[in-house]
This record gives C-alpha cells, structure tokens and sequence, in this order.
C-alpha cells in the first residue's frame, strides 16, 4: 500500500513554453541555451517556440494560445507587438498559468503577469545618439534604419534616439526609414537615407537585421559610408565592429536575461509572488577599441572570432 501511494503521489515534471520574438537570433539562442540549463538543473521541462520573423504578430499569439491548451505550467515571452499579445496572455492569467514577460513590455497591468524582465530600449536609442552626438562634433545630419512602427522595442529605441538628439539643435534626425525584419529591404532604405539626403552624417540601425544590411550596404557601391550605429548582438555584426565596418554597437546580456526569466518562472511555479523578480537589464555600447574586453561580448562571441585591437582595420570614409 505504501508502495502504490508513492507511485501515486509521482507527479511528472512541470512544463513550460518558452516564445521568442523570433528565431535564427544568436541573442535569442543564448538565451535559451541558458533558459534551458537552468530548467534542466530544476528539472523543469521546456519547449521552445518562435514565429519566423519579429514581424508575425499573429504567428507569435497563436504559439501563445497552443501553449495554453496544451496546458502548460508557464509560459515565457518576449512579445513582438505589446498590444496583439495581451488578450491571449490574459487566458494564460485566467487559467491560472504564470506568465514572466521578457524583452519588451505588454500592454497589460502587471497584476496579470508574474514579472517582467526587460533591457532599457530608450536607454538605448540614448547611448547611440550621445555617441552620434561625440563623433559628428555636435552637428549634422542623421538618420534611422528601424523594424516596423508597430515593433515595439524597435518604436521605443527610436524614441529614446529621438528625445536625446532634439537636445542638440545642431545635430538633426532628417529620415526614419523601415526594413520590417527584411535584409534586401533593410539594404535599400540605408541607401536611401544617403541619396535623399548626400550629407548625412550618421544612420543608426534599431535591430539586427538593419544593422547587419546597413554594414554591407556600402561594400560594392562605393559611396561615402557615413557613420554608422547599430543595435545587434550577433556574431557577424561584432566581426564587422572588429573590422571597421560599424562604429559602435548598443548590446545587452541575453545570458543575464534567460538566467533572471527562470529565477521568476521557479518562483512563480512554486505558487510565490514574483513580481519582486521584475527588473530593467542595462545596456552598453562597445566600440572596436573597448569589446575585446567586454563580458557580454565574450559570452556571445565563445571563441568564435578573436578579439585583437591591434589588428588591422577598415575605417570609414569621414563624412
């Protein structure tokens, strides 16, 4: 009898989703190499989900809505629209399915998630424009490559960009252009941002896509390369700041958020409040002369290119 009451308190291990904003993101996938580790050490089960571009609204709410009935114990995720996923996370919240929201807010009160765990967008969208600002003596013309008006990091990076050059009457934001997560498209509105306004000084890049496309969108044209600011944590964009084809990047530490998104998620399962798990990441900008000896950049780089500031390198052509 003993024996058949164990058996029958034997209860399988709890079951999470994990939804990205998007996949193919090394950001994205150290995060959930360190989501799953610690899942795995708590003897949590994960999977892991993502729709196929940032821009899938409705992709990323239907994997929300098949986590649900697949009756999950929590879900984690980083929405792409703060408005699109609130509905769907409501059922999560009157089911009872604890919700820690990463990345990017949600458009709903914070009584109806277990936490949020998110990087400083505006604080962002500020570093780019106070190095703009160092760079380009103060004075000038620059312009942005974003997302989608409807992304709502990449809209708040923007803000954050726009508020901090406004203070300096002599350096102008002349053009906001969109590459809606789309390489080719991404490509073409740094050109254009350079042939509707030839002395433009500086393009800032909201997101990996338009970072990377801008990088190379000036190799086989020849035309002046203006300053150029990013917003990227993948691997290839750091070899193009090593290189000299980027001039800065702002990054964050995807392996201190998937780390802080289970500590909220442990918490949560176990029937505590983890609100007091909530907290605003920092974020940094690096440049060829400081990322060698950056932590965030050696968590995401692992031995993938090596880091000499001694070596050569390829600087733009001055604007």
């Amino acid at each position: 009898m003993v024996l058949i009451a164990a058996i029958g308190c034997h209860r399988p291990p709890p079951t999470i989703a994990v939804i990205m904003p998007t996949g193919g993101l090394h950001y994205w996938e150290v995060f959930s190499q360190e989501v799953q580790k610690d899942a795995t050490a708590a003897g949590i089960h994960v999977q892991m989900a993502a729709p196929q571009a940032v821009t899938d609204y409705t992709e990323q709410a239907q994997l929300v809505e098949n986590a649900i009935a697949q009756h999950v114990q929590g879900i984690i995720v980083s929405p792409s629209h703060q408005m699109v996923l609130a509905s769907v996370l409501r059922k999560a919240e009157f089911q009872h399915i604890p919700v820690v929201v990463v990345g990017t807010p949600i458009a709903l009160p914070s009584r109806d998630y277990a936490a949020f765990i998110g990087w400083d967008e505006e604080e962002a969208g500020r570093l780019a424009a106070r190095r703009f600002l160092a760079l380009l003596g103060g004075r000038g013309e620059v312009g942005v490559v974003g997302v989608s008006p409807t992304v709502e990091g990449s809209s708040r990076i923007e803000e954050g960009f726009a508020d901090e050059i406004a203070r300096t009457p002599q350096l102008k934001l002349v053009g906001v252009r969109y590459g809606l997560s789309d390489w080719a498209r991404a490509r073409q509105a740094t050109l254009d941002l350079l042939a509707e306004h030839p002395k433009i000084g500086g393009i800032f890049t909201t997101a990996e896509f338009s970072t990377h496309a801008a990088a190379v969108a000036f190799e086989s044209t020849g035309k002046r390369r203006p300053v150029l600011i990013g917003v990227s944590e993948e691997v290839d964009e750091l070899r193009a700041l090593h290189d000299g084809d980027i001039d800065a990047l702002v990054i964050s530490d995807p392996q201190d958020l998937g780390r802080r998104a289970m500590q909220a998620m442990r918490v949560a399962l176990s029937g505590a409040p983890a609100s007091g798990y909530s907290a605003q990441l920092p974020v940094q900008i690096i440049d060829r002369d400081t990322m060698a000896r950056n932590p965030i950049v050696s968590v995401l780089t692992q031995g993938e290119m090596q880091l000499n500031a001694s070596e050569g390198v390829n600087p733009h052509v001055a604007p």
